[in-house]
């Protein structure tokens, strides 16, 4: 009789321990409670992966070009539910398709587009200042090497500057003064065989106008006004350029394309980080 008890209370525990092993499954949830200590294991993560496809729409897309992002964010059709906040200091603009516009949202389906320097827009912002002073022969080689990017009637002039720098086997500046149309006059001699040459006269401009493609795959190029200096010493001269408001210029050009996401995707932009 007491064998027969104690069978029963074994097999009582033994199916009490088994239901307590089995996955219990409320709504989208998937759980087992392991006995030794009460502990819960939530399995969701674990089912949802064995199934065809996911039980909502999460992660984050990195996309190349506003075109990208107006469609991706078209295919979402998550207008009433979602917001795409443009940081205009990160140069980003990042649409929240399960955001809290409707209700509680867990904000982590995202589409991203940031707009990139062109190379050739990081070459002018990284040398920009006298910080990044160029000698004779390095500013005659960056105006040459980067011509195509100079706009306007300073460009002739910088480059027969840059000519005549790179073409004169030696050459001395001796003095400089400002003429009354804004340009500056350089004095220099030419040096042969250590002896003196002919002298020259050089202008170079005192502004002058940089037109390029600012973002990768932008339509339109932007314009920078740049202020030519120099600093004479020992006969030899350093050039540098100082750009006028180069972030305002920057900040204009992402504007265009929060104006065009505000007017053509249908979601509410918001400006701010996400």
């Amino acid at each position: 009789m007491t064998d027969a008890i104690n069978n029963a209370t074994a097999q009582s525990i033994a199916a009490m321990a088994t239901a307590a092993l089995e996955v219990k499954h409320v709504e989208k949830t998937f759980g087992l409670v392991i006995p030794q200590g009460h502990q819960f294991k939530d399995l969701t993560a674990e089912v949802e992966k064995a199934e065809p496809a996911p039980y909502r729409h999460k992660g984050t897309v990195q996309l190349g070009d506003v075109a990208s992002l107006l469609a991706y964010c078209a295919d979402q059709a998550a207008q009433a539910t979602g917001y795409i906040y443009a940081d205009t200091d990160g140069r980003l603009l990042t649409a929240i398709f399960n955001d809290t516009k409707a209700g509680p949202g867990w904000r982590d389906h995202r589409a991203v587009f940031k707009a990139e320097l062109t190379p050739e827009a990081k070459k002018w912002l990284e040398h920009d200042g006298a910080n990044h002073a160029f000698t004779q022969s390095e500013f005659a080689e960056f105006i040459e090497d980067n011509f195509a990017d100079l706009q306007g009637e300073e460009a002739k002039n910088l480059l027969t500057v840059a000519t005549t720098i790179s073409a004169t086997t030696g050459i001395n500046f001796a003095s400089a003064k400002r003429l009354q149309d804004g340009q500056v006059q350089l004095v220099y001699n030419e040096t042969i065989d250590a002896k003196a040459g002919a002298d020259g006269q050089m202008k170079i401009p005192k502004l002058f106008t940089i037109g390029l493609q600012l973002f990768k795959g932008a339509k339109n190029a932007d314009l920078f006004t740049a202020r030519l200096k120099y600093r004479l010493h020992s006969g030899s001269v350093k050039f540098w350029y100082e750009l006028e408001r180069p972030t305002k210029v920057i900040e204009v050009a992402f504007a265009e394309y929060v104006a065009q996401v505000s007017k053509d995707s249908g979601y509410t932009v918001l400006h701010g980080k996400a």
